[in-house]
């Protein structure tokens, strides 16, 4: 069989009274390659369920092994499959005529291996009639690839997936009888996409004699969900939902209101009250050119009523080593004769290992609670991107009301200083921050930004010398100009030409510049 080639697997157990309904509709699939292989797990009907099968004459291939569960039949087909692709049909459900060919075509679009299909359901009764729908938010999905898992909304038999896919990740797990599936996604969140293809494909039969209905499925369920809260890292989690504490408070609204499982609930909510505590954070500083400076940048971290895990260093040797690794937190040193302040910065979070990582530029400082407000703020809102307002020379500047969804705002006006910044691993991992050495600084806050909130905090927590942001505008607008991105939000670029107009007009007033007559009478009006 071919590169466009699908096996479909059906698992089945005394189940002679649906499986010919299900054999026909996988029959009547209009794609033309597609091999039927039929599974018979040890039915002891006296024939019944393999005589179904065996009317299909040469159309259908049939299998029969003793019995061994559901994980045990699929890894045989998945054993003895001749398509190059896989999909399963439990014998009491339906696919759609399209089912097969429409999916090709969808993965065909996409052009990759490393993919999983699945698609909406109609729900049917006993007799087959249809009593409701399952339609996802595409949208969603799309944004967020990994829900499908995580929100429980992937029913197997709407799937279609490389099959060498699914034998490199070891097929299914034989020890869970009534999670098999279930287990097989959360693997595959780790070495595939899921794509949602929304479309109802599949007739999905709800009946009494459903083995999900009984006390050990329900068992092994939850037992799933507790690995699932235990197994999920940080890193997964943000992915998901923006922080860990976020994914268990969801995780756990999931559980109690769309499944049986109270007491996993319970467990993911007392998981979120300490996940903001439990969170690894870093600090990467760009200590600049004044040792002295960067010493009371560095005590302003070591004096943090929630110290990081590390302090990540960038800068001249000499400087590094003046500093050296002594102190509170652990120090990380990287040397770097490196002199732009993005290729700086992103080798210090190369280097950083936290799952937040705050951001530092001597001669800058840190309040005290800045680290426990920031981490605080992003873990419970589950954003991946927070500043603050901060004091300069004496005066609040309080750009921490600048928040939410602020593209394409910020093109126009960004209020984002360097060392108020924390942000998720997650985000600077996705290769939106500091990809080009040459850009501004504040291109990364709008990169950042075009994709996802700001969260902004209202307290000046950090203390500023000289402001980043104000002499970057002009390199920015040239970035701006350049990009095939941004350029076309005229407006936005046409209001960051008028604030440096502006502050250019106020720069030749105070130099004493001759000006424009409007110009000269504000500086007699003021002389007087």
């Amino acid at each position: 069989m071919g590169d466009r080639s699908v096996t479909i697997a059906i698992p089945v157990r005394n189940g002679a009274n649906y499986l010919g309904e299900a054999i026909e509709s996988a029959l009547r699939q209009r794609h033309p390659e597609t091999e039927i292989l039929v599974v018979d797990d040890g039915s002891d009907d006296d024939g019944l369920t393999v005589a179904v099968a065996n009317a299909f004459g040469s159309r259908v291939r049939t299998l029969s092994q003793p019995h061994g569960g559901v994980a045990v039949a699929l890894n045989t087909a998945l054993a003895h499959a001749s398509g190059r692709l896989f999909s399963w049909l439990s014998h009491d459900d339906l696919f759609e005529p399209e089912k097969t060919d429409l999916q090709l075509r969808v993965l065909e679009a996409v052009g990759r291996d490393d993919i999983c299909l699945f698609s909406d359901l109609s729900w049917i009764d006993a007799k087959g009639r249809i009593t409701g729908e399952q339609r996802l938010d595409h949208a969603r999905l799309a944004s967020r690839p990994r829900l499908a898992f995580y929100d429980g909304l992937i029913n197997g038999c709407t799937i279609l997936t490389s099959r060498e896919l699914l034998l490199r990740i070891g097929g299914f797990d034989r020890r869970y009888p009534h999670t098999q599936d279930y287990r097989m996604w959360w693997r595959l969140t780790r070495e595939a996409t899921f794509v949602h293809v929304p479309h109802c494909l599949v007739r999905s039969r709800l009946h009494p004699g459903q083995g999900s209905h009984r006390s050990d499925a329900l068992s092994e369920n939850s037992a799933f969900w507790i690995d699932v809260l235990d197994g999920t890292s940080e890193l997964e989690a943000a992915l998901v939902h923006g922080s860990r504490e976020r994914f268990l408070r969801r995780t756990g609204e999931f559980l109690r209101y769309r499944s049986p499982n109270r007491r996993v609930a319970d467990r993911a909510d007392r998981m979120a009250k300490a996940a903001a505590a439990e969170a690894s954070v870093s600090v990467v500083v760009d200590v600049g050119q004044d040792c002295e400076a960067a010493r009371r940048t560095v005590a302003s971290i070591e004096a943090q009523t929630r110290r990081p895990d590390e302090v990540v260093l960038v800068g001249a040797a000499p400087i590094l080593e003046a500093l050296g690794r002594e102190g509170a937190c652990k120090r990380v040193l990287r040397p770097t004769e490196e002199t732009r302040p993005s290729a700086r910065l992103r080798l210090g979070l190369t280097a950083a290992c936290g799952s937040y990582i705050a951001l530092l530029r001597s001669p800058d400082r840190f309040a005290p609670g800045k680290i426990a407000a920031q981490v605080g703020r992003m873990s419970a809102t589950g954003c991946l991107f927070s500043h603050g307002s901060y004091r300069s020379r004496g005066e609040t500047v309080a750009t921490g009301s600048f928040g939410g969804r602020v593209f394409p705002e910020i093109l126009g006006d960004c209020h984002v200083e360097a060392s108020t910044v924390m942000l998720h691993r997650a985000l600077f991992l996705s290769g939106l921050l500091f990809m080009d050495a040459d850009a501004p600084v504040s291109a990364s806050w709008i990169e950042a930004a075009s994709r996802h909130e700001l969260v902004g905090l209202e307290e000046p927590l950090s203390e500023i010398e000289t402001p980043l942001a104000a002499s970057e505008q002009a390199p920015l607008l040239a970035w701006l100009r350049g990009s095939a991105t941004y350029r076309a939000h005229e407006a936005q670029l046409r209001r960051l030409q008028m604030r440096l107009a502006g502050q250019a007009a106020r720069a030749g007033r105070e130099a004493g510049a001759p000006g424009t007559v409007r110009d000269r009478m504000e500086r007699s009006n003021a002389a007087a």
